[in-house]
């Protein structure tokens, strides 16, 4: 899939898509603000599944992402409020993909490079990093020097 421009023409329309919000969020406001906003009134179990299916990635994966048993994902209803810290990783997640696929330009390259040991990141595969905040904010990083062209 490739980043089309009139799809996803920011970083926040992909998180209100992916993780299919439908409150009203005022457009002007500032992203990180929308982003507590959400985060304080929590997202619906139908965020992940959504997320789920838009990144490509299994339940088990994003369960231990969002550190949320695959079981409680599977008996929750998609109305079911999950909790602050997980909502807050759903979005990080899902801004993390949205800067993937718009430096490989395309989703399936993106994760190929999320699934290949890489050097940069002490050989791991970026998606064993991106189970904790600070593996989230290494993997960004790395993603800012391959967009900016310095490859480490």
């Amino acid at each position: 899939m490739k980043l089309e421009s009139a799809e996803f023409t920011t970083e926040r329309d992909t998180v209100i898509k992916w993780l299919d919000i439908n409150k009203k969020i005022p457009k002007r406001s500032n992203s990180a603000f929308t982003y507590i906003k959400i985060i304080r009134g929590g997202l619906k179990s139908k965020s992940v599944n959504s997320f789920i299916k838009h990144s490509s990635l299994t339940k088990k994966q994003v369960s231990k992402m969002i550190h949320i048993s695959e079981r409680t994902l599977q008996r929750n209803p998609p109305e079911k409020i999950i909790d602050t810290t997980s909502s807050e990783r759903l979005i990080d997640l899902t801004r993390l993909f949205h800067k993937g696929i718009t430096v490989f330009n395309e989703k399936a390259k993106f994760i190929t490079w999320l699934n290949r040991p890489n050097r940069a990141l002490d050989n791991q595969k970026p998606i064993e990093l991106i189970e904790t905040n600070m593996g989230i904010d290494l993997v960004i990083d790395e993603l800012l020097r391959i967009e900016h062209g310095v490859f480490s």
